[in-house]
């Protein structure tokens, strides 16, 4: 599907009341500048494109819908009418917003609907791609590419999901959810007020299942990221510390005493916590009252050959194993004495006590207090050696300090709050990873007991409905949906980060930049940061890359495309945009135009629309002598140029 944007009209809005067409000689070219001066309106006409696209305005506050509105102005009434193409046929969206009720409304024309209706509704094989989560990634601003490379966001993880609707698969996994929830509903339940209970506790531990994976996933991604600066920080560290030989050694041997005593500390806890787990090797008491009980048991010949089955099959039987005829009262009396004899199972059970007493606690060599004492004693010692290892560590780092190095104490103080961090993170992750165990609620973080909660409560929900055999076919399926979503993921990642590095070093060639790895965020190779122009860059490199791959075509639309770039990278940005999307709308000011117009220009092979655009005000007036005879359009707000000299000669950044 080929999407184009044709142009737009605004009026009663902060934007000059005006209609802008793209079309250069019957067609829409590869690239339109639009160059408005700041103060004109460019966030305004952003915000309403992707309002019209995504028909998010009726959701819109009273408060957003008025600030539309022209400062200083009365008008009753705003509109804004976006014009698309759809695979060559006319789409056309239109919101408008009444500034005295606070609320917006659409009208859609489109030859498939037969002239104009009522309401957001664009083909349906066109919605999909007006979902607000795609729309974001082709009329893009800054800050969009600024989260990109903060670890706090997902956001290079969702322009993935968004590009190649990966989405959808977590649309259909709760499609499938809906679908067994609402037979569910739907059946006589056996108790209403049971049906009620486990519905709400299955919706609650969805929801904090929904909590612990975004946690872990935030966690994971954070703690590898503080795992990176780390290793890297040390590595400054030492390498700082390198430039004395002596002390180079001395750190060395410190830290591999200092790791030879933390993997010991590990050692000894874990034999300790296994003996602590025995109740009878933590008390000696204990122990002592398991042997009397096998002694005890030993003495009453328990458990006896004899059991209570014997004496209840008997009574099956016409005659005694004496040889006496077997009567009902003789059956009352057996049948109430069979009762004084252990059962089969019972038997086993005091069977396989008395064994594990005697193997675990009586034999020679079994563990016992004395044990749990002299292992405690040598977790003392380990983690004392510990703590002299690693006082020796922070010593030697201590005296470069000491004498002078203001950078080793910056990273010193860095490496431990990295450090601090990552062991906070790990907790967490240790946490939501665990084990379950039998003290677990609704209100635990461990993700595995949330599932077996959220497993039992719906097959409650099954049980009580009567739709078992739904409730199975809807996990099949889920659990089909998350493996494919997690391939899909994996792959489209590592394929994409090849193709942004490559495309990075060309753009950046003169400092180049590479993308370490591709998760919730884009993360940067052995760089804790980068310039807001590097930013904007790999911004630009990593959607690009992303629109070039999609099987779609959508425009990309953007907002000041080459302020924060120097003047090498504009030229090389320049160059990228038109071989990576089939139409390109920049919105900029005229000091973009250096280094970034002309490579614009020639990659798209001339195929180029200039508009300058600027508002009628006392300010402006000694612009309107200077107009050209062609190609201007004017209306009591505003003033539109068409052409490419009027463009380049335009020199109003801002209003005063």
């Amino acid at each position: 599907m080929i999407i184009q944007l044709a142009g737009w009209s605004s009026e009663g809005l902060r934007s000059p009341d005006m209609e802008v067409r793209l079309e250069k000689d019957g067609s829409i070219p590869v690239v339109s500048l639009l160059q408005m001066p700041n103060g004109t309106g460019k966030t305004t006409t952003l915000t309403m494109l992707r309002a019209a696209m995504t028909g998010e305005a009726t959701n819109w506050s009273q408060e957003k819908i008025r600030s539309m509105r022209r400062p200083g102005e009365t008008t009753d009434n705003g509109r804004f009418a976006l014009h698309l193409t759809i695979d060559g046929k006319p789409l056309t969206l239109e919101v408008r917003l009444d500034f005295d009720a606070g609320t917006a409304a659409y009208r859609t024309s489109s030859p498939g609907l037969g002239g104009v209706v009522q309401g957001w509704k664009p083909p349906q094989n066109v919605e999909r791609f007006f979902d607000e989560r795609f729309v974001r990634l082709f009329v893009f601003d800054g800050e969009f590419a600024d989260r990109l490379l903060q670890p706090g966001y997902s956001e290079a993880q969702q322009a993935i999901d968004a590009l190649f609707q990966l989405y959808l698969l977590d649309e259909v996994r709760a499609k499938t959810q809906e679908i067994w929830e609402k037979a569910a509903s739907q059946r006589s339940a056996k108790t209403e007020a049971g049906l009620s209970m486990w519905t709400n506790k299955a919706s609650k531990l969805a929801t904090r299942i929904a909590q612990a994976n975004k946690a872990l996933a935030d966690a994971t991604t954070r703690a590898k990221t503080a795992g990176v600066a780390i290793k890297e920080l040390e590595q400054k560290i030492h390498d700082r510390i390198g430039a004395q030989e002596e002390l180079r050694k001395k750190l060395d041997d410190a830290r591999d005493r200092e790791n030879k005593a933390e993997a010991d500390v590990a050692t000894k806890v874990q034999g300790a916590m296994t003996m602590i787990r025995q109740p009878h090797v933590l008390y000696e008491g204990f122990a002592m009252a398991l042997v009397q009980m096998k002694d005890q048991l030993d003495r009453l010949k328990l458990p006896a050959s004899t059991s209570s089955q014997f004496f209840i099959e008997l009574l099956q039987e016409e005659n005694c194993i004496c040889g006496r005829p077997l009567d009902d009262k003789t059956r009352s009396i057996l049948q109430e004495r069979a009762q004084l004899y252990l059962a089969e199972d019972t038997s086993g059970v005091l069977n396989i006590l008395k064994g594990d007493i005697d193997h675990h606690v009586i034999q020679p060599g079994a563990a016992n207090a004395g044990d749990l004492t002299a292992s405690l004693d040598a977790l003392t010692t380990a983690l004392a050696e510990r703590g002299t290892a690693s006082t020796a560590v922070r010593a030697i780092r201590q005296r470069l300090i000491d004498q002078g190095d203001e950078q080793l104490r910056k990273d010193e103080e860095e490496l431990e709050r990295q450090l601090r961090d990552k062991e906070l993170l790990g907790n967490l992750i240790e946490e939501i990873t665990r084990t379950p165990n039998a003290n677990d609620d609704e209100s635990t973080k461990c993700l595995r007991s949330l599932k077996n909660q959220l497993t039992d409560a719906q097959k409650k929900v099954a049980e009580i409905t009567g739709t078992i055999e739904l409730r199975q076919k809807a996990t099949i399926i889920q659990n089909i949906l998350n493996s494919a979503l997690q391939k899909a993921r994996e792959r489209l990642r590592s394929v994409i980060l090849q193709e942004v590095n490559e495309r990075l070093q060309t753009v950046l060639y003169r400092d180049p930049l590479e993308v370490a790895s591709i998760e919730t965020c884009v993360r940067l190779k052995a760089q804790e940061g980068a310039s807001v122009g590097q930013t904007l860059s790999v911004g630009y490199v990593f959607l690009t890359t992303l629109l070039n791959r999609g099987q779609h075509q959508v425009p990309l639309v953007i907002d000041s495309p080459a302020n924060p770039l120097s003047i090498e990278v504009r030229r090389e940005v320049g160059k990228l945009i038109p071989q990576l999307c089939k139409q390109f709308v920049g919105f900029t000011i005229s000091s973009e135009r250096a280094g970034f117009v002309r490579p614009l220009d020639e990659t798209s092979g001339g195929n180029t629309s200039y508009f300058t655009m600027f508002r009628k005000t006392p300010g402006t007036a000694g612009l309107l002598t200077s107009l050209p005879t062609s190609g201007v359009t004017q209306t009591e707000t505003g003033v539109l140029v068409v052409g490419r000299e009027y463009f380049e000669d335009f020199d109003i950044e801002e209003e005063g």
